[in-house]
């Protein structure tokens, strides 16, 4: 449960981008990083980033001057641009299910959006029978705030 909470945690800080993410989430990346680096000389080689497996995982796509390394502000940058990615990709989504393009999702469009779907009247703050695209945002920030005080 706790990696999951995690998970859901780091993907809504990057769907939020780096420079929205919380300062806590922030110190923690760092001391992660500062921990990894074992040489101390500011930067992660592919050993020393087998320890942020996140970072090992997309680390030709962070290492933005293919130097082989990765610095903090290469995995801020890299975190910014798959925030925008995800962004856009759920205002997309959003769009293609809203059917009536009225800007709102009813019950039926939302189904296109199965986690819409299934959190659909905790999405619905204003209990009108359909969810906007800030009610999302604001569910997923909260969510986000929940599972992130965990931490």
């Amino acid at each position: 449960m706790r990696k999951l909470a995690l998970a859901v945690a780091l993907g809504l800080a990057f769907a939020a981008g780096a420079e929205q993410a919380d300062e806590g989430q922030m110190k923690k990346l760092e001391a992660k990083f500062k921990a990894a680096d074992k040489d101390a000389d500011g930067t992660l080689d592919k050993a020393e980033a087998a320890a942020m497996p996140g970072v090992a995982k997309h680390f030709e796509a962070i290492d933005a001057d293919k130097d082989g390394t990765v610095t903090l502000e290469e995995i801020h940058a890299g975190m910014n641009a798959k925030g925008k990615e995800m962004h856009a990709k759920g205002d997309a989504k959003f769009k293609a299910a809203d059917k009536d393009a009225d800007g709102t999702l009813d019950k039926a469009e939302a189904t296109a959006m199965p986690g819409v779907a299934k959190h659909f009247e905790a999405i619905d703050t204003d209990k009108d029978g359909a969810v906007s695209l800030d009610e999302i945002q604001a569910f997923m920030k909260s969510m986000k705030d929940k599972h992130g005080s965990k931490k």
